[in-house]
């Protein structure tokens, strides 16, 4: 029988687990006990898998560093192929406040020999002080006031068997000495638990499994570890092809060593977590009051039970060997195993849904705490040497870059790339972005200082349709941004030039040198012989709606529209409308220039009006006052006469205006 024990996921913590960034590694009881295959991942964790050989019924002891614990809760699977589990047992957290909750005084209790003795009232003690000795039951401490000339100690109070009173100051050189035996085991072992809380490092789990003769029990785990980095090498060749070549840099970080252990690499993003599975957590219960009183008794079930209309019954429990059956099938995970591959021969990726892995097809030897490199990918791809122009920079000169494609079985981890060329040359360095099978990416490594490209924005706009309607003119407005660049290519070489032309939103991009877009730029692609130059156009149009209320716009403006008008009718409509808006523009300025009018002429009436008062009547000058008032009013009176035509006449042109732009 095969039984799987699984205690949620972790790795290093179990059976000589990895003791990462510490060198303290777990190690079980059996001498055998042995890392068989280990997983590394780009997301912080590994998956570890040790075989331990038993014979018949076992138990093992995994002393687990603290800082590993909760990995291990979380993810321990334990696989006895002729056998099963037990049970797996964790030794508790040392009880510090279980010790204190079996004594009558607390932690502050133990600072000293008169806190203790005052926290014991009623135990049998023996003290010694200053050369006196009390024996008896304490009854209490307490410190008197300090006297003239010697300073103030506790004073313990004892009753002794023959019932007397007796008293100790204790001093400095106190011993006490607690008499009832259950007390101070309890004290020693309060004492113990609270040095295991500060000096602990690690716990024991407890693995007892149950079977028969001699097998390997495999335990599997993921924990913590060092992230391994991707190093690729990028020779570039000929016929449109390279070689890519990739080296994975890793540590031992697992405390021993690493004996022909089967490795794979595993590259994704998981999401990894932790949690605090190891510490206590309790939670606050609602109190329920004790019920009072006698319940009525339930009614008595007398009657057989009818299955609903189109019901069924209950389905009958499966028999004993199925479920059994159903069990080890559902609990078997998948073995690790190595591809069978060819000596010297590249891993063979596996693409998962999420992650892609390389296992190695030569097992792997390295002492705790090394670092090694190890090859996981050597592949002929598809290649293409182009100097790409990037406008965003702000340089003129274009980056050198490879173009390639992913045609290897599994999707390319992200890491540093050094660039060669043909001869083995180093020219530049790069970052390798994830690449997924099948996907091509641009690798940029060096920067083409001897190709230069400059680019010219030439902005358009017209207007492609005018029309009127309900008071509201309908306008569509044709925008076009040519870009025009201009590439003076290199004098020894002929260069393939790929521009990364920004992408606009909303905006219809064309080009006759467009290769392809990506989700941020348009990839424009030409040849430059050697020596020469030339040019590329990228065209991006876009329409756009307008509407305007005609009561909006004036005279200009209804003209300048009406130039741009679809039929005859509507320009008519349009440079009548503005013949109009001008025409009330002038009633306008010509109302506004009369109530100006008025308002000085009343002003001067007033002031001849204060001249007047301050002069008598009939006066030289006060005549002369009044025939000024008078002429200003026979003003004053032809001027609102004037303005209250100008005022109809303006209303009557606006009405004739609202009329023009209603379409009546």
């Amino acid at each position: 029988m095969r039984s799987w024990f699984q205690a949620l996921p972790a790795l290093a913590g179990v059976a000589s687990a990895l003791a990462i960034g510490q060198g303290a590694a777990l190690a079980a009881v059996p001498d055998d006990d042995r890392i068989t295959a280990l997983v590394l991942s780009s997301g912080g964790v590994a998956q570890v898998q040790r075989s331990i050989r038993l014979l018949d019924e076992a138990v093992i002891e995994l002393p687990v560093p603290l800082d590993q614990l909760d990995d291990v809760l979380k993810s321990l699977v334990v696989s006895d192929p002729e056998g099963g589990v037990a049970y797996v047992a964790l030794d508790g957290q040392p009880p510090v406040q279980e010790s204190f909750s079996r004594l009558p005084f607390g932690p502050e209790s133990l600072t000293s020999p008169a806190h203790l003795a005052a926290a014991l009232p009623g135990a049998a003690v023996r003290a010694s002080s200053g050369g006196r000795t009390v024996q008896g039951s304490v009854l209490g401490v307490e410190t008197p006031p300090a006297e003239e000339g010697r300073a103030s100690a506790p004073l313990l109070s004892v009753m002794t068997d023959a019932g007397q009173v007796q008293t100790l100051r204790l001093g400095a050189d106190t011993l006490l000495d607690i008499l009832d035996e259950s007390l101070r085991e309890r004290i020693l072992a309060t004492l113990l638990a609270n040095r295991q809380r500060h000096t602990g490092t690690q716990r024991i789990v407890t693995i007892a499994l149950e079977g028969k003769g001699t097998r390997d029990v495999d335990l599997t785990y993921v924990v913590a570890a060092p992230v391994w980095k991707s190093a690729y090498r990028l020779l570039a060749g000929t016929n449109d092809q390279a070689r890519l070549q990739g080296w994975a840099v890793l540590e031992n970080a697992t405390g021993q060593d690493w004996k022909e252990v089967a490795l794979t690499l595993e590259s994704g993003a998981p999401v990894v977590l932790s949690q605090k599975l190891s510490e206590r957590y309790w939670t606050e219960r609602p109190e329920l009051p004790v019920a009072v009183g006698a319940a009525s008794p339930p009614r008595v079930d007398s009657s057989a039970m009818l299955l609903a209309r189109g019901g069924a019954a209950p389905p009958a429990p499966a028999p004993q060997m199925a479920r059994d059956t159903l069990a080890r099938t559902a609990s078997t995970p998948q073995a690790f195993a190595s591809p069978a591959v060819a000596e010297q021969a590249p891993p063979a990726a596996r693409e998962g849904q999420v992650s892609v892995r390389y296992p190695l097809p030569e097992p792997v030897t390295a002492a705790a705490g090394q670092t090694v490199s190890v090859p996981f990918l050597d592949a002929r791809l598809a290649a293409e040497l182009l100097s790409v122009f990037q406008p965003d920079r702000g340089g003129v000169h274009p980056v050198a870059a490879v173009w390639l494609k992913n045609e290897t079985p599994g999707s390319l981890p992200p890491g540093i790339l050094t660039v060669y060329d043909a001869h083995a040359r180093h020219i530049g360095d790069a970052q390798l972005p994830a690449v997924p099978v099948g996907e091509s990416r641009l690798v940029y490594f060096a920067e083409d200082r001897k190709v230069e490209v400059r680019a010219e924005q030439r902005p358009q706009e017209r207007v492609s349709e005018v029309r009127i309607a309900d008071g509201v003119l309908r306008a569509r407005r044709h925008l076009q941004r040519d870009t025009v660049y201009t590439i003076k290519g290199a004098a020894d070489a002929p260069r393939t030039i790929m521009i990364e032309h920004p992408r606009q939103p909303g905006w219809d991009f064309t080009s006759e040198a467009l290769e392809g877009d990506t989700a941020t730029h348009h990839r424009l692609k030409v040849m430059v012989p050697e020596g020469g130059s030339t040019t590329v156009k990228a065209t991006a149009t876009r329409t756009e709606s307008q509407e305007v209320g005609l009561l909006d716009i004036d005279a200009d403006g209804l003209l300048r529209w009406s130039g741009n008008a679809m039929d005859d009718a509507t320009r008519r409509t349009l440079e009548d409308l503005a013949d109009l808006r001008r025409s009330v523009a002038d009633a306008e300025r010509r109302e506004r220039a009369l109530r100006e009018r008025l308002e000085r002429a009343a002003a001067g009436q007033e002031r001849i009006r204060a001249n007047l008062a301050a002069v008598p009547g009939d006066s030289e000058l006060g005549q002369r006052y009044l025939a000024m008032l008078a002429q200003e009013e026979d003003e004053i009176g032809a001027l609102r006469r004037e303005l209250e035509a100008a005022t109809v006449d303006t209303a009557g042109r606006r009405e004739a205006l609202a009329r023009g732009t209603a379409g009546e």
